[in-house]
């Protein structure tokens, strides 16, 4: 799907033919569902804008990238494959796409400096991702990790579930064997897009989940870390379309994509070596002390930022909003709205009631969140304790 074709309305074309297969080609069904093709054509809207570019490097603290330009160096290249998703399109401005919130919670996280290369292309499918890849090697780019988001558009193309998934897993070979660490953000569930009416969405619901599970069994084999993004986010996606979605209600807005992000930091940090798991040893071993262990590292922690910024920029840093704060914020939030909603209990969705009634599908979000809170804390004391004099970036990149 080329840039100048709109993946919103393209989706519901070819999502009522995918469909038509999958419940039987009876001409009734065909009408059903291509009736339910034009009203969602009618609803959806066109984009009005592209993704924002936000490459450039990050230093530790800032909000902006410093454009590249030769001669510079970084401790660590991140680059985001993919399509719409991975190039943040709904985003209100460049600092709300992913790659640069996962950038900015990289070099904040580990004292880095990280370089953010977008190669992304909207409406990108997975048979895509090997021609993104050839074009780094081309330019002589080598990333230390790569986070590769692609999906949605394989089903809306009607490519196979299996080939799709195959060619996730070569691209993650390949990137592996280049020396990078990859993190992917699988398939999301597309039976969100609430203007696709029923049961149209259902069939969106199912292959998408099935490609999801596809890929994730390819990263692993190939050496990659997937997060299941569906599993975590169409609870939310569903519930809260409209402070989660774009106008267009097909691209996740500015707050879709911090939960997202949310829940890719923690993978990331962990495949570069940033952030380890937490010693037995360390962890409270009852309410009261963690209470009190949770309370102290706030307070540590807060104080050490204050402390470095007062140092660095002459002001107290108040008004500063750490990314990984915000990111934390947003998957706490939603794992507490969702978790103390009076009809818990009760299936809300209408696309996939066997899998969206079960009260572990905010699992992986409550895990994330609880990951970004206690590593992020962990590591800031590590950090204010270690001499400065004695750093030890990992990576040191013209």
């Amino acid at each position: 799907m080329s840039q100048s074709e709109d993946p919103a309305r393209k989706i519901v074309v070819n999502l009522a033919l995918v469909a038509v297969g999958t419940v039987g080609a009876y001409r009734g069904a065909y009408e059903l569902l291509a009736q339910q093709a034009r009203i969602a054509r009618r609803v959806i809207p066109k984009p009005t804008s592209w993704p924002f570019d936000g490459d450039g490097l990050y230093r530790p603290g800032a909000e902006t990238a410093e454009p590249w330009r030769p001669g510079m160096t970084c401790d660590a290249h991140m680059m985001i494959f993919g399509d719409s998703l991975a190039a943040g399109l709904g985003a209100a401005d460049a600092g709300q796409v992913p790659g640069v919130l996962l950038a900015r919670g990289l070099a904040e996280e580990s004292g880095w400096n990280v370089r953010l290369s977008s190669k992304a292309i909207v409406g990108a499918t997975s048979k895509g991702l090997a021609g993104q890849i050839d074009a780094v090697h081309v330019t002589g780019g080598k990333p230390d990790i790569s986070v590769i988001l692609i999906g949605g558009n394989d089903i809306t193309a009607r490519n196979s579930i299996g080939p799709s998934a195959k060619r996730v897993g070569e691209a993650v070979s390949a990137l592996r064997e280049a020396g990078s660490s990859v993190v992917v953000g699988t398939c999301p569930d597309l039976g969100t897009i609430k203007p696709v009416p029923q049961p149209l969405r259902t069939v969106m619901a199912t292959l998408s989940r099935r490609l999801a599970a596809a890929q994730t069994v390819q990263v692993h084999k190939a050496g990659g870390t997937p997060v299941f993004l569906a599993e975590a986010l169409a609870p939310e996606f569903h519930a809260r379309a409209d402070s989660l979605f774009s106008p267009d209600r097909f691209h996740p807005n500015s707050d879709g994509y911090e939960l997202m992000a949310g829940l890719l930091l923690p993978a990331v940090c962990v495949a570069l070596g940033v952030w380890d798991e937490v010693p037995e040893e360390l962890l409270p071993h009852d309410a009261e002390e963690a209470a009190a262990s949770l309370e102290a590292a706030e307070l540590a922690a807060d104080s050490a930022t204050t402390s470095a910024e007062a140092t660095e920029d002459g002001s107290t840093g108040a008004n500063r909003e750490s990314v990984v704060a915000r990111l934390t914020k947003r998957l706490t939030d939603f794992v507490r709205t969702h978790e103390d909603a009076e009809d818990a209990g009760e299936n809300t969705f209408l696309h996939n009631e066997d899998v969206d009634g079960d009260p572990e599908s905010t699992g992986d979000a409550r895990e994330a969140a609880d990951t970004l809170r206690r590593r992020s804390r962990i590591l800031r004391l590590t950090r204010s304790a270690r001499d400065p004099s004695d750093p030890d970036p990992p990576l040191d990149h013209t």
